[in-house]
């Protein structure tokens, strides 16, 4: 990993050990992270469950609720390795959407963690101390 910014680094670790899945705080981006949301145009139920859907490529019966956030997330069979989303400015997210959103993926990324699948969610602009500083 020569050559990459100590983000980069920490970023390639965690999506490489299922162990460490779950949801980070990041202090910046802009290194080429993919898929990536921003936070800014995230500001309501739909746009966010619509936001999330088009990142991770979700099939297009996807019921923009929870409960199907939640069932498509646990499944992903249609998709191959990591299942992982950068979003920036995540602090735009109001509160409650953002809560209920953190509840979701830390369930869907202890689930995966259980099966040694990579699922993580990562965030910049979050100055939130109970989500753990990444790098």
């Amino acid at each position: 990993m020569n050559g990459l910014s100590e983000i980069e680094r920490a970023v390639a670790e965690v999506l490489q050990r299922p162990d460490l899945n779950g949801i980070y705080r990041l202090s910046k981006s802009g290194f080429g992270f993919q898929p990536v949301l921003d936070g800014r145009a995230l500001d309501d139920k739909q746009s966010l469950l619509a936001g999330i859907a088009r990142a991770l490529e979700f099939p297009e019966y996807f019921g923009e609720n929870w409960d199907a956030l939640e069932e498509c997330l646990s499944d992903m069979g249609w998709r191959d390795g990591e299942i992982s989303l950068l979003i920036e400015h995540a602090d735009a997210i109001p509160d409650a959407l953002f809560a209920t959103l953190r509840e979701v993926f830390s369930q869907m990324a202890e689930q995966w963690a259980e099966e040694g699948r990579v699922c993580s969610l990562f965030l910049t602009g979050m100055e939130n101390a109970d989500i753990p500083l990444l790098a």
